[in-house]
């Protein structure tokens, strides 16, 4: 029960963090300060594409699923927009090896 009383504290000061100072170019509008953190296993977010990039201009809607282990498993993101990059495949999904997750 503490160990779920922590996880809840953490991620209120992360969506804390999230609204006071979100990175560079993201938004997220389905957020605010009043969300039910017992209901936060997807996050809608929206990234701008970087300056002097073919990507500049643009906003690519993702989606972010928060596992049931967080912090011990990372998020994962994935693209609802669909683009072209070497390193996103046809799903949307990050396709990098060295985000893998260690053997099991």
């Amino acid at each position: 029960m503490a160990q779920e009383a922590r996880l809840k504290l953490r991620m209120q000061k992360e969506l804390k963090l999230l609204l006071v100072d979100p990175p560079h170019g993201a938004s997220f509008p389905t957020l605010s300060s009043q969300s039910d953190i017992t209901d936060l296993s997807f996050i809608h977010a929206q990234i701008e594409g970087p300056e002097e990039t073919v990507y500049s201009k643009g906003i690519f809607k993702i989606k972010i699923q928060i596992p049931e282990r967080y912090p011990l498993q990372p998020p994962i993101v994935t693209f609802a927009t669909p683009i072209y990059h070497p390193n996103i495949d046809n799903g949307g999904r990050i396709c990098l090896d060295i985000l893998n997750l260690p053997p099991k």
